[in-house]
């Protein structure tokens, strides 16, 4: 039964796990790849002291007047642009990413993030945008990416259990599921696939888990964690507004009202990053650094009153809180800075070399199989694919 639904899982998976291996390998390090392919995007020259985040916001809605920018990052890219995000207030935006020189608000680029596909300005956004949703509409392709993330968690524990030996001493033999020998393509993949199986197998746990934390967070994963650890109600969590709020404040004036209340907590690091939800009606002030976000804490403030609606502390509150923040930098890799995100690189390709060795394995095994029922050759024995 456990070959049974290790092979239905895997092959069922298998597309979309080598898929999401290999676009995850590409943007963990989005950033840095997409200013090599847009330099001009990354390049601001100005001199001189930076725009308040209502004039960056005016320079945007200026472009277009279907415009309402709801994010604005106060933290310079690499070259010294900012990061400006648009919706459309009807209808479908020209463009909804913005790259803004933070000194003139001169716009150095555009595009639609997310959009297809393999032009220079959009290769990387849509990668990113179809790691995690196949670019399917709505939700729809994060939930089918959150199930296939929860059967991957399921199938990992099936094939370790076939790499378990039936006989004794236990550890002897299971050492030999380690090993790569070699040999026929049938053993070489064989091999491969349970040795990096099992050598990864904490970290693939890990990837897995994270996964489910992003795609079917509050489907699965909030409700498993509160089962061991409560969890902190966010301002998120309160009911919807009837209609989505139109943003009535100006940035500024948050901002301001934010670096006041930081001030009262103790919070010592610069704004560097501002949103405004229109569906929650909140605005959301990040201080300090995006790159190290387990030091970064959150507030969050009304729409109408730019009163303080609540906090996220990284590290503080339950151990769920701590669980359920550490699953993005984890994921990300930016948890462990640029030896983390090389790792999560590699860890892509290993994900996505499991898949193809485990579909030639099903594929060598059903060959031999009607070989033998022809009377050729023997079918190869053993193996989690089989």
């Amino acid at each position: 039964m456990l070959v049974l639904m290790h092979r239905c899982i895997g092959l069922t998976t298998a597309l979309f796990l080598t898929l999401a291996g290999l676009t995850g390998s590409v943007i963990a390090f989005n950033r840095e790849l997409d200013a090599l392919l847009n330099p001009a995007f990354y390049a601001a020259t100005a001199s001189g002291p930076m725009l308040s985040p209502e004039a960056l916001a005016a320079k945007v809605e200026a472009r277009d007047p279907l415009l309402s920018v709801w994010s604005i990052s106060l933290e310079p890219m690499a070259g010294g642009a900012v990061e400006v995000r648009a919706m459309a207030r009807e209808g479908k935006p020209s463009a909804d990413w913005f790259s803004l020189d933070p000194v003139s608000g001169e716009i150095l680029g555009t595009r639609v993030w997310g959009a297809c596909c393999l032009s220079r300005a959009h290769l990387i956004p849509f990668l990113y945008n179809f790691h995690h949703s196949l670019s399917l509409p709505g939700a729809l392709g994060v939930l089918v990416m959150g199930i296939v993330a929860l059967f991957w968690l399921l199938d990992s524990f099936i094939g370790a259990a076939l790499t378990f030996p039936l006989g004794r001493p236990f550890f002897r033999k299971w050492r030999t599921a380690f090993t790569i020998k070699g040999g026929s393509a049938f053993r070489l993949n064989l091999d491969w696939h349970r040795a990096a199986g099992l050598w990864l197998f904490a970290v693939l746990m890990v990837l897995a888990v994270s996964s489910i934390a992003m795609n079917l967070r509050t489907q699965v994963f909030e409700p498993v964690v509160q089962l061991f650890s409560p969890l902190t109600p966010t301002p998120f969590a309160a009911p919807l507004p009837p209609q989505p709020l139109p943003r009535s404040l100006s940035y500024d004036v948050v901002l301001a009202r934010a670096q006041v209340e930081a001030h009262a907590r103790g919070w010592h690091l610069p704004p560097t990053y501002l949103f405004y939800s229109p569906a929650f009606g909140l605005f959301g002030v990040r201080f300090g650094s995006g790159e190290d976000m387990m030091t970064s804490p959150w507030l969050y403030l009304d729409g109408r009153t730019a009163a303080p609606m609540g906090e996220v502390i990284p590290g503080a509150g339950t151990a769920g809180d701590t669980f359920l923040q550490l699953q993005f930098p984890i994921h990300s890799g930016r948890l462990a800075g640029l030896p983390g995100r090389i790792l999560i690189a590699v860890m892509g390709l290993v994900v996505a070399g499991l898949s193809i060795t485990g579909v030639a394995i099903w594929w060598m095994k059903r060959a031999a199989r009607r070989k033998r029922r022809s009377g050729q050759v023997r079918t190869p024995s053993g193996g989690a694919g089989a």
